[in-house]
């Protein structure tokens, strides 16, 4: 039986299907919505901006939040990344680099015992430039 909340509608079953199939691109929900019309599917802007939420909570999607006005962007990653790490995803290019370093456990130590906050590791995404888009 499902989580309570979480089954998943035909919608949502679609949606998923499509962030598959251009999984190596991120994307807006404005420039989804054109590949869905394009696909030939008409789905509501509020059904596919909830299904991309829950689905970057559940893992499956990650999301580069807005910078400097520009909105959110989505892109499907599903079992790409180990889903018990972080991530480190360039806000240029869109690459993702799976956050597992020797060194994090000693941040995170850091973080909880000096400023009394538990870090989410399974969530953790870290925005940056990668080396390719930092020259």
């Amino acid at each position: 039986m499902a989580e309570r909340g979480r089954y998943r509608t035909k919608q949502q079953e679609i949606i998923l299907e499509c962030l598959k199939n251009r999984k190596e691109e991120f994307c807006t929900v404005e420039r989804f919505m054109e590949y869905l019309r394009q696909d030939g599917i008409q789905v509501g802007q509020t059904t596919v901006y909830r299904a991309m939420e829950r689905l970057t909570e559940d893992g499956l999607v990650v999301k580069i939040p807005s910078v400097d006005g520009s909105k959110a962007q989505f892109r499907y990653i599903g079992e790409e990344i180990n889903p018990n790490v972080g991530k480190l995803v360039c806000l240029k290019c869109g690459t993702m680099i799976p956050l597992e370093c020797s060194r994090l456990d000693e941040f995170y130590r850091h973080i909880h015992e000096d400023h009394g906050f538990l870090l989410d590791q399974q969530h953790m995404v870290l925005y940056g430039y990668c080396m390719r888009c930092q020259g």
